[in-house]
C-alpha cells in the first residue's frame, strides 16, 4: 500500500488538493501533532480495551492492536509525522496502524466511533490537563503573593483612585486584596475543570451508534465520570473550552491591573516601589535608566488571552447546533496557547511580586504629603457631633489652606495622627485594620485550592493507571 492510498475514503476517490491541504491543515507542526497524537492513542486504548471487553472486537486482535499503538507511541509516532497527510493528522495515524497489524486487524480500531466524537473528548482531555497547569501556576502566584503581603504588612503607603492620593494602606494590605480577586478567577477555572465529568466517546458522529458500546468503561479508563448523555449535545458543545479561556482572560485582566498600580508605584516620580537588578532592564543609550519592562509585558502579554477568547466565541456564533469545523476545529484552535501564555503570564507575575520590595520611608512621606488622613480627620469631627457633609467641607477647607499657605496641616483643634494607627483603626468594611483576618483567610482559601489541584492531579494519575493496568491485562490474556 503506497502512502497516498488512503487519500481518498468512501465516495472520495482523489486527494484533497495540495493547497487546500495546506491551508486548511496549515504547515507541519511536530509539537502539536505529536502531542495531538499521545491524546488519539490514550482514547484509543480505552476505546479498543471496552471494545475487547464488550465482544464487539475479538480480545486477540484488541491485543495486537494495543501492542502496535504502543511500539508506534514508543518510537514518537516517527511514522506518522513524516509522512503526507491529505485527510489529516487521524488518518495517517490509522493507516501507519493498519501497516504495522494489517488490515483486517487495524481496521477494527474506528469501531463504533467517529473522528467527531474523538476530538470532543481530545479536546477535554487537553482542556483538562492545561487547566491543572493553570491552576498550578495560579497557586505559585497565590503563594508569592500572600508571602509578600505578610512580610510587608505594616509598611504604610497610599492607595490612590483617578491617580490621586487617596487613603492610608499597606502593601500587604493591598497584596492580600490582588490575591483574593486571582483566587475567584482560578476557582472559576476550578469550577470549568469540575464540570468535566461526562467522556464524549461513544456519541459517535453526531447521534450514538447501534453497536452495544459501554461508555462508562471508557469514561472511568480516561478519568470521566460517565458517557455521554445526549450525542447531539456531547458532539455540538464546546461550552466548557469557552468558558476555561473566558477564566483565563479574567486572569490576565487581574494580573494587568496588578502590573498597572505596580509600574506606578515605582515610578521615580513616586517611588513607593523598587525592583532589583534581575528584573529591571537598561537602556542602550541612556545610562541612567533601570526600566520595569516586565511590568509592561504583564500589561500587554494577556490581550493575546483575551484575543483567543473572542476568537473562540466568535467563530462559535450562530454555527448549527451539530458537528461544525467552526466550533470542533477553529473556534478550539487558540485555546492551546492561550492558556499556555496565561501560564507564563501568571509565572512572570510570581516573579514580580516575590522581586518587589517597598520604600517605606518615601511611600509614608508621600502618603502624609497626600493628605490621605483627611477623611478619617472629617470623622472625627463626625464622632464630635458635626454632621458629614460639613465635616467635609470644613477638612476640605483646610486642605486648600494648606495647600495655598504651605502650612496649618492638620486643620486648628485636631491633632496629626500617625498613619499607621489610622490603617488599624479602619477594621470596618474590610479596611487595613483587619489586614491581618483577611490574610489568615487569603492564605486558607489558596489551601483549598491546592487541595483541589491535587484532586484534579490525582484523578489523571489515577486513571492513567487504571488504563494501563487495563491495557497490559488485555496483552496479556
Amino acid at each position: 500500500m503506497s502512502r497516498d492510498d488512503t487519500a481518498g475514503t468512501g465516495r472520495i476517490k482523489g486527494a484533497l488538493s495540495q493547497t487546500a491541504q495546506r491551508l486548511y491543515y496549515g504547515p507541519p507542526d511536530d509539537a502539536a501533532d505529536l502531542a495531538a497524537l499521545r491524546l488519539i492513542s490514550r482514547v484509543d486504548r480505552a476505546h479498543v480495551v471496552m471494545l475487547a471487553e464488550q465482544r464487539i472486537i475479538p480480545p486477540d486482535r484488541a491485543a495486537e492492536l494495543l501492542r502496535t499503538v504502543s511500539l508506534v507511541e514508543a518510537d514518537g509516532f516517527a511514522a506518522v509525522l513524516e509522512r503526507p497527510r491529505p485527510r489529516g493528522l487521524y488518518l495517517a495515524y490509522e493507516q501507519v496502524l493498519s501497516e504495522r497489524c494489517g488490515a483486517k486487524t487495524g481496521g477494527l480500531l474506528h469501531t463504533g466511533r467517529s473522528r467527531n466524537d474523538l476530538n470532543a473528548t481530545t479536546t477535554l482531555l487537553a482542556l483538562r490537563r492545561r487547566g491543572i497547569d493553570v491552576l498550578a501556576d495560579g497557586c505559585r502566584l497565590l503563594t508569592a503573593l500572600l508571602t509578600s503581603a505578610g512580610e510587608h504588612l505594616d509598611a504604610v503607603m497610599a492607595i490612590h483612585t483617578h491617580y490621586q492620593p487617596a487613603m492610608p494602606i499597606t502593601y500587604g494590605y493591598y497584596l492580600t486584596g490582588v490575591a483574593l480577586a486571582l483566587h475567584r478567577d482560578l476557582e472559576r477555572i476550578a469550577h470549568a475543570l469540575r464540570s468535566i465529568r461526562r467522556c464524549p466517546l461513544g456519541a459517535h458522529a453526531v447521534a450514538g451508534t447501534d453497536l452495544p458500546l459501554n461508555t462508562a468503561r471508557t469514561a472511568a479508563l480516561l478519568g470521566f465520570e460517565s458517557g455521554p448523555l445526549h450525542a447531539v449535545d456531547t458532539i455540538a458543545s464546546r461550552d466548557t473550552a469557552l468558558d476555561v479561556l473566558a477564566d483565563a482572560a479574567h486572569l490576565g485582566v487581574t494580573v494587568s491591573r496588578l502590573a498597572t498600580d505596580l509600574q506606578l508605584w515605582s515610578t521615580s516620580e513616586l517611588g513607593y516601589l523598587e525592583f532589583p537588578d534581575w528584573l529591571v532592564g537598561s537602556s542602550s543609550a541612556m545610562p541612567q535608566k533601570r526600566n520595569a519592562f516586565l511590568l509592561e509585558y504583564l500589561k500587554a502579554r494577556p490581550s493575546r488571552v483575551t484575543g483567543a477568547w473572542i476568537t473562540a466565541v466568535t467563530a462559535s456564533k450562530a454555527v448549527p447546533f451539530t458537528n461544525s469545523i467552526e466550533v470542533g476545529t477553529e473556534a478550539m484552535a487558540p485555546v492551546g496557547a492561550a492558556l499556555r501564555t496565561t501560564g507564563e503570564i501568571l509565572t512572570m507575575a510570581a516573579l514580580v511580586v516575590a522581586g518587589a520590595r517597598p520604600r517605606r520611608g518615601v511611600a509614608d512621606a508621600a502618603a502624609r504629603q497626600g493628605f490621605v488622613d483627611a477623611t478619617v480627620l472629617a470623622n472625627e469631627l463626625v464622632a464630635a457631633g458635626v454632621p458629614f457633609r460639613e465635616a467635609h467641607e470644613r477638612i476640605g477647607a483646610a486642605v486648600l489652606q494648606a495647600v495655598e499657605s504651605g502650612i496649618g496641616w492638620p486643620p486648628e483643634g485636631l491633632s496629626p495622627r500617625d498613619l499607621r494607627e489610622m490603617t488599624d483603626r479602619a477594621r470596618y468594611g474590610g479596611g487595613p485594620g483587619s489586614r491581618e483576618t483577611a490574610l489568615a483567610t487569603a492564605w486558607d482559601l489558596r489551601h483549598g485550592l491546592r487541595r483541589e489541584l491535587e484532586r484534579l492531579r490525582t484523578t489523571e494519575r489515577l486513571a492513567a493507571n487504571r488504563l494501563r493496568l487495563a491495557s497490559e491485562e488485555l496483552i496479556h490474556g
